[in-house]
């Protein structure tokens, strides 16, 4: 019988002639998962045999990462800003990139009302709700049912208080005036090569394409943003690494004022912010 150390060498083997970049770490995550087991837990176990059940039930999952399907969607959960989210198909799978986000929000320092826009998971929203606790009453929105039952599950797990409301950007949404509105909006050209490439082709479409330029969700929501903020409140919004100048302009168009673009910790423009300023 192999032994878990065996099944793991092979394992890294068969991902990274697959060309995936995190095959170590994936191929250990795999069987952490499998076993429930610890990181350092499978190596004090490495000489353990296995079961002929056990390899199979590995190797089935680490076929399905070669072909590149999530290592998120396998577990069924992608840490983010140190909390434990349930995702699935129906969400996007937290990225690092976000976080840029997050600190951005954190920094202004807002009490109130703050609404997420697009939520999917629910990480943005609920490590906000984490840092500010009861300095802000919590909102989020997705047009996605499915992805709104993963967020409130995450919700309710972590014991975080959100409201969380089914709809199409500000359909549905209360006539409210936020502190801060956030959002890591779909904001993929329709025809970006990515698509076919990494997760990508895995993860709900609707939440990654944005017309030609990668900009037509971001214009609804500097178009309609000014109806729900207070005066002085800020929009922060997440696009991509090429799209600092076009979302800048977008913001400016729109009447923003003090508009600035943030670069994520791989020196890229991330995120861009404006004050909503009628006076």
């Amino acid at each position: 019988m192999a032994t878990l150390g065996e099944i793991l060498k092979s394992a890294r083997q068969k991902l990274s002639a697959s060309n995936i970049e995190s095959a170590s770490l994936d191929a250990t995550l795999i069987l952490s998962f499998l076993t429930n087991y610890s990181k350092v837990s499978l190596l004090i176990h490495d000489d353990d045999e296995v079961s002929d059940d056990l390899k199979d039930r590995y190797f089935s999952l680490i076929d399905k990462r070669a072909s590149g399907y999530p290592t998120a969607y396998i577990l069924g959960y992608k840490e983010f800003w140190g909390l434990k989210l349930n995702v699935n198909e129906s969400t996007l799978i937290p990225r690092p990139d976000t976080e840029t986000l997050v600190e951005a929000a954190l920094n202004a320092k807002v009490k109130g009302k703050v609404l997420d826009l697009g939520t999917g998971s629910g990480a943005i929203i609920l490590a906000l709700k984490s840092e500010y606790k009861d300095d802000i009453e919590a909102f989020a929105s997705d047009m996605s049912e499915d992805a709104l039952f993963v967020a409130r599950e995450n919700a309710k797990s972590l014991n975080l208080d959100v409201e969380f409301i089914h709809s199409d950007w500000f359909l549905n949404i209360p006539k409210e005036k936020f502190s801060l509105i956030v959002s890591n909006p779909p904001y993929i050209r329709d025809d970006d090569e990515h698509l076919n490439k990494t997760s990508l082709p895995f993860e709900p479409i609707t939440a990654l394409t944005s017309g030609l330029d990668g900009g037509d969700d971001i214009r609804i929501i500097c178009k309609n943003a000014k109806d729900y903020l207070k005066e002085g409140a800020m929009l922060m919004v997440e696009h991509g690494y090429d799209q600092g100048l076009l979302i800048s302009n977008i913001f400016k168009e729109n009447g923003y004022r003090d508009v600035c673009t943030l670069k994520d910790l791989g020196g890229n423009d991330r995120v861009t912010l404006g004050c909503f300023c009628t006076k």
